[in-house]
Order: structure tokens, then sequence, then C-alpha cells
């Protein structure tokens, strides 16, 4: 069984259309499975979320869904803004359209995990679904906080959260999709930390949608080019939104 696993949409539509149809593509992909982080920074949540619960069996809650129903605590400024203005074009009101109130329903329902056979996925790491960072540098500075993962899952745990893909090995090493040459086959008995970086705002210094197809045998990570500038007009349109997190997303940062 082949499955998609993605994460951190941000509301970034047209970068979530190009996912889909880079998975469609493929032709033998059973399931897509998204870690979370539907929403923040991007201007487009509402569509963004009708397409993944029309086409994700199971999504994730990120920290910024769980800001938008509840609130953006240890937010930056930018980060805050965009969560309650989508909160305001969001919540559903005292007589809400059928749809509205549909959708925040359905980000009410999001669990914080999910197990794929022995593998855990979760939006941020297995001590805290939510919120906790796992690093590319905490392979080498923080060795301990690895171990200590690495002894709560039975198998590979599978995050989002940073927008940084690669794979954290039991050592602890980090490696990048590229020093992997985009897969790896898993081994035996062996435990990883994978973590499939960001459809709308990868961090990495590559503009471009990352994602990961899992199956039985190794991980493999995909790069999608997207109208990345059609996404920066649109920040650029709205007063109610910062224009920083548009221009971030031509360096992939």
């Amino acid at each position: 069984m082949k499955i998609a696993l993605i994460s951190d949409i941000h509301g970034n539509l047209e970068a979530l259309e190009a996912v889909f149809a880079h998975i469609d593509e493929q032709g033998d992909v059973e399931e897509v499975i998204c870690l979370g982080d539907v929403v923040g920074y991007g201007p487009n949540p509402e569509e963004c979320a009708d397409l993944l619960s029309l086409r994700c069996k199971t999504t994730l809650l990120g920290n910024h869904d769980h800001a938008l129903l509840n609130a953006p605590l240890g937010f930056n400024r930018i980060a805050a803004g965009s969560i309650e203005y989508t909160r305001r074009i969001m919540e559903p009101g005292l007589l809400p359209d059928g749809r509205k109130q549909e959708r925040w329903d359905w980000l009410k329902s999001l669990p914080e995990r999910h197990m794929l056979g022995k593998d855990l996925l979760v939006h941020a790491s297995p001590r805290d679904n939510i919120f906790e960072y796992i690093l590319s540098d905490d392979a080498h500075y923080a060795k301990e906080k690895i171990f200590s993962i690495m002894a709560m899952i039975a198998r590979n745990v599978y995050v989002g959260h940073t927008h940084r893909p690669g794979i954290i090995t039991e050592e602890p090493r980090f490696y990048t999709p590229e020093e992997i040459g985009m897969s790896y086959e898993f081994e035996p008995d062996e435990k990883l930390i994978i973590n499939v970086s960001s459809v709308g705002q990868p961090r990495d210094r590559d503009p471009r949608s990352c994602y990961a197809t899992v199956t039985d045998d190794g991980v493999t990570f995909h790069r999608v080019a997207y109208d990345v500038e059609a996404v920066i007009a649109k920040f650029e349109a709205n007063e109610n939104l910062d224009s920083r997190s548009g221009e971030r997303l031509r360096e992939g940062r």
C-alpha cells in the first residue's frame, strides 16, 4: 500500500492543488493523510480545508489549527495576526450557513495522532503531538531528546511542523532528502523520525512544495513546483495578511 503524507498547508491553495495533481499522476497512491496545519499564514484557509476534508481520510490537528480553535498563544505577531483574520472569516456566527458550520466542526474533530500499522503520525512530536519541534540540529545538539523520542515509538514516526524535510536515525544522525537521493529503504527493526516537510511553506531554501510517499519498503520525498507568484499576489491584495508571509515563499524560508 502506497500512502502520501502531506503537512503544513497553511492556506496555500495553489500549492495544495499542485501536490494533489502530482499525487494523482502517480496512479498508485491509495490514501492521502495530512499531518496538520491546514490554516495559518496563507490566503485560502477555507478552500484548503474543503479540499483536505474531501481528499484526506485522516487530517491531524496542527498547532495553527489548534490556535484557530483556541488562541494563538506564543505565536509571533505575523502568525497571530493571520490566525485572528482566519478566525474572523471561518468561525460560525449565531446564524451560520451550513458549509461554514460543517467546516468548523470538521476542524474541531481533527485528532492529534494516527497509527499506520506500527508507525505513528503526529504533527509535531510523540512527546507533544501539537507543539514540540524536532529540529534537524537535535541529532547533534540534543541527542537525549532524540533518544527519548525513539524510546516512545515502536517503529517510525512521521511529523511536519518544522517545514524542513529529512530523516533522523537512531544514532542519531540527520539526513536531508538530497543526501539520501530522495528515497530511503527501511531496514528491519530500525526506528526513524521522518519529517515530510511542508506543502504550503517549505523552509529549506527550496520554494517547491514537499511531501512524502510511504510503502512497507521505504519513503520517498517529492518536490512539486507551483505558481508562487500567484500566491504572493493574493497576500499583497489582502490587507489583513502580512505580505512578508508571501514574499518568503519565493526563497523557501
